[in-house]
Order: C-alpha cells, then sequence, then structure tokens
C-alpha cells in the first residue's frame, strides 16, 4: 500500500515538471516570436498579456529558472539574499516606443508593472544594464540603464510590492495594520539625507513634491475604505541641516469649516498633493499645493492650500486667497463625481487655472453634487504675498487678462 502510494505521489510529480516545462516553453515561444510581429498595437497588447500569465506561473511553481532553457529574451535577477527577484522583458514596439514588463517575487507573491519609455532604433535592447541591489535589513534598490540613461530607478522594491499589496487588502482594520508597516518601511527613505532629493517616482501610488529651495519634500498617498472613505497618509520632510519627518494626520472629518481653518501635520486637511508651487513674499516663503481629495457617490473634491515652515514646524492654511470680498485661508472645490475638473498651475503664465464651477440649473445653487465646468476659466495670480481672483481668463490667450 505505501509502495502504491509513493509510486502514484512519484507519477504525480512528473506529470507537474511535464505540464509545467510545457507552460515554459509556451510561453518562451510567444516571447520569441513577438519581434516578428508588425503590428505595434498587437506587440503592446501581446507584452500586457505574457506580463499576466508570467505572474501565473511564477505565482503557482514560486520559481521561473527553466524558462531560460527556452528563450534569452527574459532577464532574470535574485538578490544577494535571495529573498527577492525581479524578471523583466520587453521590445520596442511604436517607432521611438519601447515597452518594459518587469515582475517582481516578493514574500511569496508576485506584482507585475509595465513601463514604456523613449528609444533610439539603432540601439540594441541586449545591452541594458539590469542591478539589484540591497537585503531585508536594508533598502531592495533595483535600476536598469542604457547607456548612461536611467530607465527605471527603483529605490526599494518592498515598499513598491506593499503599496500594491495594500490595493488588495479588503478590511478596513486589515488596511490599518498593514499600513502601520507600509509606514514604517517609507520612513526609511524618508529619513535618509542621502534620500531627500530622489523623486521616489518609482512609487506611483504615492505623490513625492520636492520644493525648488530643496528645503520641502512632500509624501502623500491615501486608502480608500468602506464606503467611499478616503483617508490620507504621508509625510512632510524637512532638509534644513538636519533631516525631520514630520508624519500628516488627516483629520477632515473634524475640520467643519476648512476654507478659514490653519491646521498643522497633526490636524490636517488630507489630500493626495498634485503639486506644489513656491513663492517668496518679503521674508516669507509660501509653499502652495494642489491637491485632490478623492470621491464619494456624489461628490468630488479638489483643493488649493498653503504650507508655510516656521521654526521647523508646519502651518497649513494662510489667509492669501483673495476671492472677491472673501479671504480664505484654502480654497475648497466641490462637484460631481460624474464631472472632471481642470485646476492646475501655469508655469508660463505664473498662474493657477481652473474651470468655473456652475450648477446645472439655478435651482441647484449650493448643491454640489450637481456642480460642473461651465466651460469659463478663472484663475489666482501670486500679487504682493496673496493669490488673487482673476475672473473668465482666455486660456488661449493669457496676457492679455
Amino acid at each position: 500500500m505505501i509502495k502504491t502510494k509513493l509510486i502514484i505521489l512519484q507519477l504525480f510529480t512528473v506529470c507537474s515538471l511535464i505540464v509545467n516545462a510545457q507552460a515554459h516553453q509556451k510561453w518562451a515561444e510567444r516571447l520569441n516570436k513577438l519581434e516578428s510581429t508588425s503590428d505595434p498595437n498587437k506587440k503592446r497588447f501581446e507584452l500586457l498579456d505574457l506580463n499576466k500569465e508570467l505572474i501565473n506561473i511564477w505565482q503557482s511553481e514560486k520559481d521561473i529558472d527553466e524558462i531560460h532553457r527556452y528563450t534569452d529574451k527574459l532577464n532574470y535577477l535574485k538578490s544577494d539574499d535571495g529573498q527577492l527577484s525581479v524578471a523583466s522583458f520587453g521590445i520596442s514596439t511604436y517607432n521611438g516606443l519601447y515597452q518594459l514588463e518587469w515582475l517582481i517575487f516578493y514574500n511569496e507573491q508576485v506584482y507585475g508593472f509595465s513601463e514604456e519609455f523613449n528609444f533610439n532604433e539603432s540601439a540594441n535592447p541586449s545591452i541594458f544594464n539590469y542591478q539589484i541591489s540591497g537585503s531585508d535589513n536594508d533598502l531592495y534598490a533595483f535600476t536598469v540603464s542604457l547607456d548612461k540613461r536611467i530607465i527605471i530607478d527603483a529605490k526599494d522594491l518592498v515598499t513598491k510590492c506593499m503599496f500594491e499589496e495594500l490595493q488588495t487588502i479588503s478590511g478596513d482594520d486589515e488596511k490599518e495594520a498593514f499600513n502601520t508597516k507600509l509606514q514604517v518601511r517609507l520612513n526609511r527613505l524618508w529619513v535618509d539625507k542621502e534620500m531627500f532629493r530622489e523623486s521616489l517616482s518609482q512609487l506611483k501610488r504615492m505623490k513625492t513634491l520636492i520644493s525648488d529651495d530643496k528645503k520641502v519634500k512632500v509624501c502623500t498617498y491615501n486608502i480608500q475604505k468602506e464606503g467611499f472613505n478616503q483617508v490620507f497618509y504621508g509625510a512632510v520632510i524637512l532638509n534644513e541641516g538636519e533631516i525631520k519627518v514630520m508624519p500628516l494626520n488627516d483629520a477632515s472629518k473634524k475640520i467643519r469649516s476648512p476654507e478659514r481653518s490653519t491646521l498643522s501635520d497633526k490636524k490636517w486637511y488630507g489630500a493626495i498633493y498634485l503639486d506644489l508651487i513656491q513663492t517668496v513674499s518679503g521674508n516669507k516663503t509660501y509653499y502652495t499645493l494642489i491637491g485632490y481629495k478623492g470621491h464619494d457617490e456624489f461628490i468630488k473634491t479638489r483643493v488649493i492650500d498653503v504650507l508655510m515652515v516656521q521654526n521647523r514646524r508646519l502651518r497649513f492654511g494662510m489667509p492669501i486667497f483673495k476671492t472677491d470680498r472673501i479671504t480664505r485661508n484654502r480654497v475648497v472645490f466641490q462637484y460631481s463625481a460624474k464631472a472632471t475638473m481642470m485646476l492646475r498651475y501655469d508655469a508660463r503664465e505664473k498662474m493657477i487655472v481652473y474651470d468655473n464651477l456652475a450648477p446645472q440649473e439655478p435651482m441647484f445653487r449650493g448643491v454640489y453634487q450637481y456642480y460642473g465646468p461651465d466651460f469659463s476659466y478663472n484663475a489666482f495670480k501670486f500679487t504682493k504675498g496673496v493669490w488673487e481672483l482673476r475672473k473668465d481668463v482666455d486660456l488661449r490667450n493669457p496676457r492679455q487678462q
């Protein structure tokens, strides 16, 4: 009986190896044939599909070394401690464009990513340089370069994977617990003085902004909880001789009058900041922040805020936004969740320009779920220490305003 079970187990193992080998060979053949494909769109979608398929193979088998038997177009690296692996492959798609697919195997999970970048057709993709460094006690850095050009510059692959894993967690309590671990890992990046000027661009789920004077770095991200509840996290990192990390505590629900409130890092009107504009008036430096607060079932919210640093303390909100006869500490826009609003900084004109919002009908005035752009544009212009409202700006020729 024992001998029979052993034989069955051996047969099962052999069959599994054969099936795995067939899957490896089939995947490799698809990748090998891709260069002969002439349709750029077909190349793009085939690369994405190969990414998904390799995730499934790697996730089930925990190793893809065997694929090298069938193709030389897959780059595969392991960290020195064996805790993390990276696989990558790609091809030129449209003229002057290269698509690189790359995957990370960490903590028994596989995470897939895709990058597109400009590419000289005369260059040889085989001379791409791939490097992975670090250990579990440090940060795992991964770079891809061609000649002296950096294509991918990931400062810590573990943090990147943790952001992806956070998206798969369903319960609010579980998200909070995991986010606590994520913030500990992020703090390693934030406290490192040599890392201060790094944009952390490979952490795409977190927005990182650095001031022109290189003294302030702002990192923000959000977690969507049950019932469209958006909660924001991040930190302001100060570089004034020494690095000081100041975590941000989102207290949006407790702030009844955000446009009139002066706040701090401990009581913050949370948002993902998309742009930072540095202005100076007298001896004061203002860091104006354009942010997105997400949406619920009916309303989207965006914000223009301002940050000042005084004696290494943070102050959010100051009365420098002049709208008609009202001066506000920050400007909050609310409009229909179905609408799209333009809000951006025009560096050439040195103005914050945005869609004017209005209700669909006069009867809905003040009911923001019925608000949307009315095809006119306003702007804020920084003058004598305040952002002054300019109405009905012609974005085709704003200098005439």
